[in-house]
């Protein structure tokens, strides 16, 4: 697949907007996880304006997505899940945490949010997360639906039902130890890995701010589960705590899971080289919160 594209955010540019035509192009603006007001607001702003107007609004260079290796997977996909005839593109952007996401379109309306690694295991985890969560809807937050999981020429991909295709806001101010416990719950038959520790519990293992979104209504939706495993109580709490206070600031008080707290320094010292400013500020912020 070939087509125009423009890149978001400056500097980054690890999104690929299509520019096919205004709904295509909304619907690509989407995938921007902006948590600050001002970018946003921007966001917003071009969101509303593509809608209005039409794709050329948008500002920057224009260029050409080659699908290279992915080609293969794009097409298994599109017999699991339907036609589609547009996509936009999400990069990531983590240095030790590299691949691809692909926001499927039909008529620039979103048909399935694919994802594809060259490792495995995450997404293979994020499918059988995803199977067990079908029994916990309504459970206070929201979760995409299966459509689909494979291999295709060495690449492992999962395809999931998508948001809403409108900017989308980081949930802050929720009842996360509630919101842990419900999880810890729902993931109770989770497989154990071998050797992990008895009093070890299940977890979403990534519970962040920016992983917690609100499109459309009051309820948000709890996405990328390829981190989900086991890890000492509290350590949902413990990281989503850490991430809003290194992202908006504010005041962090010790929470009594000292455990918890030396897990997540270890793991993110570990990833330092993602965003060193960004980890510094939540190893700071994990320091107070084990004390």
């Amino acid at each position: 697949m070939t087509g125009g594209f423009v890149r978001y955010p400056p500097g980054r540019g690890n999104v690929w907007i299509p520019l096919t035509d205004a709904r295509s192009a909304a619907a690509g603006l989407s995938l921007l996880t902006f948590s600050k007001p001002l970018p946003l607001a921007a966001q917003r702003l071009l969101h509303t304006a593509t809608r209005l107007v039409g794709p050329w609004v948008l500002p920057g260079r224009r260029e050409r997505w080659e699908a290279g290796s992915w080609a293969p997977v794009l097409e298994r996909v599109q017999k699991t899940v339907g036609s589609f005839d547009g996509h936009a593109v999400y990069l990531r952007p983590q240095v030790s945490r590299e691949g691809a996401a692909f926001l499927l379109l039909r008529s620039g309306r979103p048909v399935a949010f694919l994802k594809i690694r060259a490792a495995a295991a995450g997404l293979e985890r994020e499918s059988e997360v995803l199977r067990l969560l079908e029994r916990g809807r309504g459970s206070g937050f929201r979760v995409p639906e299966l459509l689909g999981h494979g291999e295709e020429e060495g690449l492992t991909w999962l395809a999931m039902s998508p948001m809403e295709p409108v900017p989308c806001r980081p949930a802050r101010n929720v009842p996360v130890a509630e919101l842990a416990g419900r999880v810890t719950g729902l993931l109770a038959s989770l497989r154990r890995p071998d050797g992990v520790a008895a009093h070890w519990t299940p977890m979403h293992g990534d519970l962040t701010p920016w992983n917690l979104r609100l499109t459309t209504g009051p309820v948000p939706w709890l996405i990328d589960w390829e981190d989900a495993g086991y890890g000492p109580p509290g350590a949902d709490e413990v990281y989503y705590l850490a991430t809003r206070a290194a992202v908006f600031g504010g005041p962090v008080a010790p929470t009594g899971h000292a455990e918890a707290a030396r897990y997540w320094h270890a793991v993110v010292t570990a990833r330092r080289a993602d965003d060193h400013a960004l980890a510094g500020r939540l190893l700071a912020a994990l320091d107070r919160l084990g004390d």
